[in-house]
């Protein structure tokens, strides 16, 4: 009787840790990091997308910086850059495969995509520093550290879409 209850209590240990185990790689694998106020965050990104966000929703998404890197037509695989950075998102499957990501609020889950390209001499300078604050935006535009990606915009840097990502930030990160 001893040895059958030894054994049961084995299998259900067994089996706790198995799901505990599976539970933290879900975890792993449905997260991405970010940057917000020169910290970096992970943001859970299981959740929704809006990609025709209602009128309420679109106001009270807070701004999330996509900021892509150039690479050459026919680029896979990860990328490390001649200053040894890799980014955020290093070639996954996304619209824009090489990027990082900065939160204008951390403390906001509803995300409006807004897409910003780094310059190539830039990205590719072995000086080359990510931003990693909204903060930083204005300086890297006036130095020459991105490029124009909506011509004729308001800020001819940014290309604000009507995207809206609800990403929580991962508590403890």
């Amino acid at each position: 009787m001893k040895t059958t209850r030894k054994i049961l209590v084995l299998v259900a240990t067994v089996g706790l840790l198995v799901s505990a185990l599976a539970a933290a790689a879900a975890r792993a694998a449905s997260t991405e990091q970010i940057y917000a106020d020169g910290q970096t965050y992970a943001i859970n990104t299981s959740a929704a997308v809006q990609v025709d966000p209602s009128a309420g929703m679109l106001a009270e998404a807070a701004p999330f910086y996509i900021i892509g890197f150039p690479v050459a037509p026919g680029t896979t695989g990860p990328i490390t850059l001649p200053s040894g950075y890799q980014p955020q998102n290093n070639g996954l499957p996304a619209p824009i495969p090489y990027h990082d990501h900065i939160a204008a609020d951390v403390g906001n889950p509803l995300r409006r995509v807004v897409e910003l390209r780094y310059r190539w001499a830039y990205a590719y300078s072995p000086a080359f520093v990510p931003l990693t604050s909204i903060d930083q935006l204005p300086l890297a535009e006036a130095t020459g550290k991105l490029d124009i990606v909506d011509p004729g915009a308001a800020d001819s840097y940014e290309h604000w879409t009507n995207t809206v990502l609800v990403r929580p930030v991962v508590p403890g990160s």
